[in-house]
């Protein structure tokens, strides 16, 4: 699903690209390289509190821990076919991971493996309750009461688990659904999500929507709004926050944007800097990465692909690992 995806935005990109983009200095640097020629194409990102990366290898079924060293292992295999996604880092030390469980000779998802999984720091792997409800689950988010919220790109719809519960569907609106304009008969819709604030951000990659839906007190979900529609954000994947509440977003047009408050929009690195079809964005989270946000190029449906993670100064801290 994924994949097919990208193929999708990527049809878009001649038509959704401004007529100009003002360029920021983003210090951008390669951290790590991946192989493509064995399957490494890694889809999700998050960094931990000691500052070990996590990449979901897609098609290798695998979570991949980067050491600060550089040094490289593979922490968790997952069932073939479980295709994970988006992932972030539980204040525990265990990893939340969005699996859409794809069949990409029939792109459909599998009851059986989709969902939404913990993996421990033994590497093991049990899938939370509830979560294979969902169609494809895609990202997800913490805040900072431990709910986990996850995007169902294809539903168009956002989970929240509790802490300790079920999976629960928390909020369906017609903007996060796909408007179908990548002609594959089906919407494409909710992908990245984090939090900001009291705040949900999810971004719908198919209509080049940021937006914006409040989490109410008593955990329910407000009303969606439209936080940006600008032409930079078509094709919009992964997101990370800051502390000023800056939004930073990877897009299949080769851009990495920071999209402030008030709905202003930078453009940090592009295609000239290294992206290469960016999937998604994280934090670091000690010392000085903290203002380091790690890019991760998917970089899959490319004659020359160069899958791997790029680092690139913001100049502000991310916002705090709950």
């Amino acid at each position: 699903m994924r994949s097919r995806l990208i193929v999708a935005l990527l049809a878009a990109v001649a038509l959704a690209l401004p007529a100009a983009v003002a360029t920021a200095d983003g210090h951008v640097s390669e951290v790590a390289s991946f192989d493509p020629s064995v399957g490494e194409f890694a889809e999700g990102i998050t960094v931990d509190k000691t500052g070990n990366i996590y990449v979901s290898m897609t098609f290798l079924d695998q979570i991949h821990r980067i050491a600060p060293d550089g040094t490289r292992s593979v922490l968790a295999q997952f069932d073939p076919g479980t295709a994970p996604a988006g992932l972030v880092t539980a204040p525990s030390g265990d990893l939340l991971v969005a699996s859409g469980g794809l069949d990409l000779s029939t792109g459909t998802t599998d009851p059986a493996l989709r969902g939404v999984y913990r993996v421990g720091p033994d590497g093991s792997v049990a899938r939370l309750p509830g979560t294979g409800a969902m169609i494809f689950p895609n990202d997800v988010t913490l805040d900072e009461r431990g709910n986990l919220y996850a995007t169902d790109t294809v539903d168009g719809a956002v989970w929240r688990i509790p802490r300790g519960g079920e999976a629960e569907l928390w909020s369906e609106d017609p903007a996060y659904v796909g408007d179908g304009s990548f002609g594959f008969g089906f919407p494409i819709g909710a992908n990245g999500v984090a939090v900001r604030g009291r705040d949900l951000l999810v971004g719908n990659p198919e209509r080049g929507l940021l937006l914006a839906v409040p989490i109410l007190p008593d955990g329910s979900a407000g009303e969606v709004d439209i936080a940006s529609s600008a032409p930079e954000v078509l094709g919009i994947d992964g997101i990370a926050v800051d502390v000023a509440g800056n939004v930073y977003a990877a897009t299949v047009q080769n851009l990495l944007i920071r999209v402030g408050p008030g709905g202003s929009i930078e453009t940090l690195a592009t295609a000239e800097h290294g992206l290469n079809q960016p999937s998604t964005v994280a934090f670091g989270t000690t010392g000085g990465d903290q203002k380091t946000l790690f890019v991760l190029n998917f970089s899959f449906f490319v004659p020359n692909p160069t899958p791997g993670i790029l680092a690139v100064r913001t100049g502000v801290p991310g916002a705090p690992v709950p």
